[in-house]
């Protein structure tokens, strides 16, 4: 146990080390809980900084698993007992699988954890033991990844057809490092061809040889011929062959047929009589391009004039609706109107006027007929003004509408006529009262009024009302 005056020694020193720090302007030392989260925090977002933490905090397990989490290749700064972990170390190759050449080498014979780096890239098979080299899964993982790293596994599984043909498909040109039975394959061959023509080269001579393969390569890339057999090189049938695909081709023929000049003037009159004839194809295509624009042209112009006349057609009917809705529109109504209403009113008048004109002679008999020469007052007096002005309202009734006379006419009129082929009563005895009225006189002005009317228009008796109403 220290004693007090080396404790006191040490807090003198440590006072002195914060004064320094203060005077060289790095402030006092960090709280170490405090620099320990800083750096932790600092980590987990960039783990490459593991570089330049201090070594205490590079032995620090979770200080190497947080860096390893999202930089894996840290680990090499990482002590040597924390690469030896294999949680760091799956942690470290699931963020870069580069990872794996730091940690222990132990690991390279880890199926889960060099089957993740392959997965992430083909070539992090160098990594792997010769065991793992000859495992069938890694390597289908290594094809898939890049094609290129199948060189990597082992013999055995590049005679695999499945696993180089999967190989191929991602990378064409992996046919080199095929076995030579699998190169004989014919199917494989025209798969990789389909791909890449210039992987012709990776061939057997044989199928090189083939004329059916090498035209096929040719129509995927003309510059394939040059790695066809020889003997079709120089041949000058085949290269007219050729030359019908890809004219281009010919930079790639045989020597002998290049430097041969009537045979290459041959050539260049077929390969010329080939464009002329891919010419007059190109025509034919572009005529009967034109007459299918021209008919869709002549079916748009007819659709159109159909739409025009549609639209006016439209406009018509639009322009119609409107005209009715216009100030003024109903003018042909009302003078219509007013012309009805002033013969009604004149029927009206006249009639007025020719019971006003009977009741005025019944009034000169009367009186005449009263003793010494005194005119007495009739009791039905009221009875008789009343059927004059129901004939008046008849009478401007079937002036509106003749339907309405007949309906509401009629039945008074021929109550009235009843009445007048009755005649007067015999005056010889003066003191007689004349004959009461008969009750339907008496009705005939409020069955007038009553009765129903065909016109739709009710004309009402010539009191001015209707002026303001109907004038336009």
């Amino acid at each position: 146990m220290a004693s007090a005056e080396e404790q006191a020694e040490h807090a003198q020193q440590q006072q002195q080390q914060e004064q320094q720090a203060v005077a060289n302007g790095q402030g006092p030392p960090m709280d170490p809980e405090e620099e320990r989260k800083m750096v932790y925090d600092l980590l987990k977002e960039e783990g490459l900084c593991l570089e330049f933490v201090r070594k205490e905090l590079q032995a620090d397990y979770d200080m190497v698993l947080a860096a390893a989490s999202n930089a894996g290749t840290c680990i090499e700064f990482a002590s040597e007992e924390l690469r030896k972990d294999r949680t760091i170390a799956v942690a470290a190759t699931k963020s870069d699988h580069w990872a794996i050449q730091y940690c222990d080498k132990r690991f390279r014979e880890d199926r889960e954890i060099m089957l993740n780096c392959v997965s992430q890239d083909g070539w992090s098979l160098h990594w792997a033991s010769s065991a793992l080299k000859d495992d069938r899964d890694l390597a289908m993982a290594c094809a898939r990844s890049d094609g290129l790293a199948i060189q990597l596994a082992s013999e055995r599984l590049r005679q695999d057809r499945e696993v180089m043909q999967e190989a191929i498909r991602n990378q064409p040109r992996a046919l080199q490092y095929a076995s030579p039975e699998l190169k004989k394959d014919v199917a494989l061959v025209r798969e990789v061809i389909s791909l890449d023509g210039l992987s012709l080269r990776f061939a057997d001579d044989e199928l090189r040889r083939d004329q059916d393969i090498v035209l096929e390569a040719l129509k995927q890339d003309g510059r394939s011929l040059f790695f066809a057999h020889e003997d079709l090189r120089s041949s000058k049938k085949f290269v007219m062959k050729c030359l019908k695909q890809d004219f281009e081709c010919l930079a790639y023929a045989h020597s002998s047929i290049i430097d041969d000049r009537n045979t290459m003037k041959q050539m260049l009159d077929q390969s010329n009589q080939n464009k002329q004839d891919s010419i007059d194809d190109l025509k034919s295509d572009i005529a009967d391009l034109q007459k299918e624009s021209e008919k869709l042209r002549e079916s748009q112009l007819a659709q159109a004039k159909e739409i025009e006349a549609l639209k006016a057609a439209l406009a018509a009917a639009t322009d119609g609706e409107h005209a009715l809705l216009e100030p003024g529109a109903d003018a042909p109504f009302k003078a219509e109107a007013k012309a009805e209403v002033a013969a009604s009113r004149a029927a009206a008048e006249a009639a007025e006027a020719k019971a006003a004109a009977e009741k005025g002679g019944s009034n000169d008999k009367n009186g005449d007929a009263g003793t010494g020469g005194t005119k007495r007052a009739h009791p039905d007096a009221d009875a008789d003004a009343g059927v004059a002005e129901g004939a008046a309202a008849a009478g401007s009734v079937a002036a509106a509408s003749p339907s309405a006379a007949e309906a509401a006419g009629a039945p008074a009129a021929k109550m009235a006529k009843t009445d007048s082929d009755a005649g007067e009563p015999d005056m010889g005895d003066r003191n007689m009262p004349p004959l009461p009225m008969s009750p339907v006189a008496h009705q005939a002005p409020l069955a007038a009024a009553a009765a129903p009317t065909a016109s739709p228009l009710q004309i009402p008796q010539n009191d001015g009302a209707m002026d303001g109403i109907l004038s336009p």
